[in-house]
C-alpha cells in the first residue's frame, strides 16, 4: 500500500470513531417538571434541596440542626442541560452555581459542577 491510502484510511477510522462516540453523548434537556419537590444528596445525607414550581427554593442541612422552612432560600433556570440557582446568603450576599444536569428521572438527579465533580439527588 502507498501512503496516500494508508493515510486516508487512518483518517476515515478515525472519522468513523469520533462519529460513534459523538452519538452517545448527547446533552440532557433538563424537564423543570420532574425537578420541582425535595431532593436529598446521596453523598451528604442530610443536605437537602427542594425546587418549587415557581423557580423558587430552599437547602437545608438537618445535621446543622436547620430544618426545612429555616433553609437558604433561592432562585432557579434552566436551559438546555443548564442548572443555575441563585442562593441568598444570611448577608445579602447572593452565591451562584452552575451545574450541567447529566442524568434525571423521576426519581434521581445527578450533576456536574465547574469543577467536574459530580453530585447525585434523590427524591423524597
Amino acid at each position: 500500500m502507498n501512503t496516500k491510502r494508508i493515510l486516508f484510511l487512518l483518517l476515515a477510522a478515525g472519522a468513523l470513531l469520533f462519529a460513534a462516540c459523538t452519538e452517545k453523548i448527547k446533552p440532557v434537556t433538563i424537564d423543570s417538571s420532574l425537578l420541582v419537590g425535595k431532593w436529598c444528596a446521596t453523598d451528604i445525607t442530610t443536605e437537602y434541596w427542594r425546587f418549587d414550581a415557581d423557580g423558587n427554593g430552599e437547602t437545608w442541612d438537618v445535621s446543622d440542626d436547620v430544618q426545612e422552612g429555616e433553609g437558604t432560600r433561592f432562585n432557579w433556570t434552566t436551559e438546555m442541560d443548564q442548572l443555575q440557582i441563585d442562593l441568598y446568603g444570611e448577608m445579602g450576599q447572593h452565591v451562584y452555581y452552575d451545574w450541567t444536569v447529566t442524568q434525571q428521572s423521576q426519581d434521581s438527579l445527578t450533576f456536574k459542577d465547574i469543577y467536574s465533580n459530580y453530585r447525585t439527588f434523590v427524591r423524597q
